[in-house]
């Protein structure tokens, strides 16, 4: 060894010398920063998500709403699915006087900090959490959008990784956990958890596929009480919205409605399209379950007694049909699992041991996380801040747009889900219906009829049913420019949005 070498290994030792006792210390308050500073960057990009968490706080902002009071649906769907997270909301802007822009930060921030929060303390360190979210976000940047959606599905996400850590690790894992060695504890936790993703989420029959992975794991004890369990929180989450009957009728009768209309794929929302996912995650479970053969001998009878691995690939499975598997619950299985790996093997590796190697390797991890989840490439972030609503208000067009507005009582007969997002977003107050809303599935069967053709022919004649049922009040509201349609003038009201109103009778 040579005098550099030695100087150099004699500073890494001296560093870990004194820092030893607080290492533990100093990362989570270095991945607490490094979290924070990443949900902090994205929201000055002026990020807004294009779908749900918009209607969300829309809904939020009004007191005892309901759905037809905004949208024109079938009543039997008049049902408030997501009425958990609305309560949280809605008790969040009147305790600390909060307006839907406040809303949004909560929703995507703290959403995201919260899953990142769990995530570390469900996996074995907080360094292989990150470790395995670098890993995922290198085959899959997808990941981090989702997780920043602000939606309540994340709620899910949480409590599937909640239940993943009470139930799927032997008892080598928890020893260093003694309170969860006490049944009572995990029971109470596993409750809590499910019940609060069922009342804040409402889709209660997603948590089935965790008991399915016991089973197909080979846990058949398990599987038998995490059933119970489900039900069980099925039945309290429906009961904290106050609206028993009706929530449990929903999430019951809307799937079924919306995944057996004969239509093209292609034109339901994006999170249920049918089709396999990449073939990349292969290669990156051979790798991972290469390298644990390799330097930890384990062997392939152990992965598939591991309900976290079989729940990955019953959602990967799953996502052929309907992408959903995958993209909310597959990804968290596929998180949790790789965690465990990877700290299996940290603690494996004879170069970890070495101070230099452990501090400057987490700085390196760190530094890419920050860079992974934060970088705007290709307008990921800034891209939707392009896209503003109408300007009904006459803030920055003056009286431009003067009788335009769709009046009281009216209806916009819109042809997006988004234009219906952004502007409930920044109108959540306004006294007018949306045509389309967050679901076709749950339309009027004849308007219904006319968006699936739209969306189809994207010919101007197939907007003729709406025409025909338009008042003075309605408006048309259209991303796809000036339609040549009778009795309809129009003004292009933003730079992406197009306004029709019917022509006045003198005219």
């Amino acid at each position: 060894m040579d005098l550099s070498t030695e100087k150099t290994q004699d500073f890494w030792f001296f560093i870990e010398k004194y820092i030893k006792k607080y290492e533990k210390l100093i990362l989570t308050i270095l991945l607490a920063v490094s979290f924070l500073y990443i949900t902090y960057k994205v929201l000055s990009y002026g990020f807004m998500p294009s779908d749900d968490a918009l209607r969300h706080i829309g809904f939020a902002m009004r007191d005892n709403p309901e759905w037809a009071d905004v949208l024109v649906i079938e009543d039997k769907f008049n049902i408030d699915h997501n009425a958990g997270w609305h309560q949280v909301l809605r008790f969040l802007r009147k305790t600390f006087d909060l307006n839907q822009y406040d809303l949004l930060a909560i929703s995507v921030g703290g959403l995201f900090l919260l899953l990142n929060f769990f995530g570390a303390i469900t996996a074995p360190t907080a360094v292989s959490w990150c470790i395995a979210l670098l890993l995922v976000l290198v085959f899959d940047g997808e990941v981090l959008m989702r997780s920043l959606r602000g939606r309540p599905y994340i709620v899910s996400s949480i409590a599937t990784l909640v239940v993943l850590r009470l139930w799927a690790l032997g008892n080598k894992e928890n020893e260093s956990v003694p309170w969860l060695q006490k049944n009572w504890v995990k029971n109470l936790l596993t409750i809590i958890a499910l019940s609060l993703g069922v009342w804040i989420h409402g889709t209660w029959y997603i948590f089935l596929l965790i008991p399915f992975a016991f089973l197909l794991a080979g846990r058949t004890k398990e599987a038998l009480k995490l059933t119970g369990f489900v039900i069980l929180a099925t039945i309290i989450g429906a009961l904290l919205t106050g609206h028993f009957s009706d929530f449990l009728y929903y999430h019951f009768v809307v799937p079924f409605t919306i995944y057996s209309e004969e239509t093209y794929n292609n034109i339901l929302v994006s999170e249920n399209w049918s089709g396999m996912q990449s073939v990349s995650w292969m290669i990156f479970f051979v790798i991972i379950i290469a390298l644990s053969i390799y330097k930890n001998k384990k062997t392939l009878n152990e992965l598939i007694y591991d309900p976290a691995f079989m729940l990955t690939w019953l959602c990967w499975a799953g996502s052929i049909k309907i992408a959903r598997f995958w993209v909310d619950w597959g990804r968290m299985g596929l998180l949790f699992w790789t965690a465990y790996r990877v700290d299996e093997l940290i603690k494996s590796s004879a170069s970890l041991k070495k101070p230099r190697v452990r501090y400057c390797l987490t700085v390196f991890i760190i530094i890419c996380l920050i860079f992974m989840c934060s970088h705007d490439g290709q307008g990921r972030f800034t891209g939707t801040t392009k896209i503003q609503p109408i300007d009904f208000h006459g803030q920055y067009t003056g009286d431009a747009l003067e009788g335009w507005a769709p009046e009281p009582g009216g209806i916009v007969y819109n042809d997006s889900m988004g234009t219906f997002y952004l502007h409930f977003f920044t109108y959540p107050h306004a006294p007018w219906r949306y045509i389309m809303g967050f679901e076709v599935g749950i339309m009027k069967p004849e308007d219904k009829k006319v968006a699936r053709n739209i969306d189809y022919y994207e010919e101007a004649e197939e907007y003729l049913p709406w025409v025909e049922k338009m008042t003075e009040k309605d408006r048309i509201i259209t991303v796809k420019g000036k339609l040549k349609l009778p009795d309809i003038e129009w003004k292009k009201a933003s730079k992406y949005f197009w306004i029709g109103r019917l022509k006045k009778k003198s005219e």
